[in-house]
């Protein structure tokens, strides 16, 4: 008995021990694990991030061995772009934006470089079934580039997907990539029954990049936007993950150089295509210029909260205006009407117009069609329509500035002719004064009608 009085009272402290051991070990791993998040998140070297994952040039040295192709440089290609996928997306956006031109004297290194030429050929290079398993997909594309200093063959994550595989091309590119090798890269070996087969001759450098860049000879194209980040926007969604880099860049492309000279001579774009999803209009046209004139009802300044976005685009906020452009009589969810709302995003307003979520200004937009926007109606509008989760697609169009249309003034009417006629319309206004109040009222509350039928604003994933 004796003994069991003196052990018992000691069992307490012990348990309190362990807890307190396994508190500062849990503490200890936090901290570990803390770090590593850091680390990664940090924006140190391309040529650091590399050599941590043991990708770097001296783990990559099989790849200049002049022998030929192998499945052993090609799974260090599929790891290396495996890892510039996965890469801290300020610290890869900080490289992007250092990245120097590459030239007749690059060579293999772990900085990204940037090339510009033509797209000449594009092929799927299949990969074995071990190689596929591990990079989750069947075939990797494998471009031929024509640069001003020499021919360059790019392994890609992402390439348009307009590009026709197999056949000759000739497109504008940009790429932002690492330089792996200057030995003969890969070379793909076409499906039964394709009558072209990959370009002769050896390229003088091999690239590893995210994507390939693709500018078309289009206005758009022509202001530097990347036409294959249009390959992930949804339409019939509101703005989702895969629109976000397609979103900013287009607010990039419209800030640069001379506005388009749509915003000048363009003709009024007709709405209804882009609005009934049935003609699929922006399966076709998307990043077309398009041009429309109505009533802003709303115009909300956004503002940008992530660092890369605000470089990107050279600013920190844009605006999201609500336009009620004519059409035809059309029928959406059951109503009759002939009026539509675009929703638009511009760079920049004129001075002095108004803004805030109840206006009433006549504007003009020429700007880039984006997608088909969707969003919920308001329950009360729902309701009155039949009830239910009603939705509303409207086009998004993205453009550098609002051409604001105010009302003429009053002054400049003040002339002699003017007060003859002022006189004149002081009689007749006189008669009409009932009536045009009744027809304000009546106006005022369908304006209030529309703007209630808007969504709060735009929400960026």
């Amino acid at each position: 008995m004796s003994i069991s009085h003196d052990v018992h009272p000691r069992r307490p402290v012990d348990r309190s021990v362990l807890r307190g051991g396994i508190l500062c070990l849990a503490i200890v791993c936090l901290s570990i694990i803390a770090a590593g998040a850091a680390a990664a998140e940090s924006t140190g070297s391309a040529a650091d991030f590399l050599a941590t994952w043991k990708l770097d040039r001296a783990a990559r040295v099989a790849l200049e061995d002049p022998d030929g192709w192998t499945d052993t440089k090609l799974s260090l290609c599929l790891r290396l772009l495996a890892r510039l996928t996965l890469a801290p997306v300020d610290a890869y956006a900080t490289w992007v934006e250092k990245a120097p031109p590459a030239d007749a004297a690059t060579t293999a290194g772990d900085a990204l470089v940037r090339l510009e030429g033509r797209a000449r050929f594009v092929a799927s290079l299949a990969l074995s079934p071990e190689l596929a398993e591990v990079a989750n997909r069947p075939a990797i594309d494998v471009v031929r580039i024509e640069t001003p200093h020499g021919i360059v063959d790019v392994i890609a994550d992402a390439v348009p997907k307009a590009w026709r595989r197999w056949e000759p091309i000739d497109e504008p590119v940009s790429v932002v990539g690492v330089p792996v090798s200057t030995a003969a890269g890969p070379t793909p070996v076409p499906p039964a029954g394709t009558q072209a087969a990959w370009p002769t001759g050896r390229a003088g450098l091999v690239v590893v990049a995210r994507r390939v860049a693709w500018h078309p000879a289009t206005a758009l194209g022509g202001l530097g936007m990347d036409y294959g980040l249009f390959d992930t926007v949804a339409d019939g969604h509101k703005l989702v993950a895969g629109d976000t880099d397609a979103f900013y860049a287009l607010l990039a492309a419209v800030g640069r150089g001379a506005p388009p000279a749509t915003e000048a001579v363009g003709p009024v774009t007709d709405a209804v295509p882009l609005i009934d999803a049935a003609r699929g209009w922006f399966a076709r046209h998307r990043g077309d210029p398009v041009v429309f004139q109505g009533t802003a009802r709303r115009a909300t300044r956004i503002q940008i909260d992530e660092p890369r976005r605000r470089r990107e685009i050279g600013g920190d906020h844009y605006w999201e205006l609500y336009v009620f452009v004519p059409t035809s009589l059309i029928k959406i969810n059951g109503r009759l009407q002939e009026t539509y709302p675009i929703v638009c995003c511009v760079r920049e307003l004129p001075d002095g117009m108004p803004t805030g979520q109840a206006i009433n200004e006549q504007v003009r937009i020429s700007g880039f069609a984006m997608k088909r926007y969707a969003y919920p109606l308001p329950r009360s509008q729902a309701d009155e329509q039949g009830g239910g989760d009603q939705r509303q697609e409207t086009p998004l169009v993205i453009a550098r500035r609002a051409r604001w249309l105010p009302e003429p003034s009053s002054a400049a009417a003040t002339g002699l002719l003017g007060w003859v006629f002022l006189g004149l319309a002081g009689l007749v206004g006189l008669g009409l004064a009932v009536a045009a109040w009744r027809f304000n009222r009546d106006a005022r509350r369908e304006r209030q009608r529309q703007r209630a039928s808007l969504p709060d604003k735009l929400q960026l994933p």
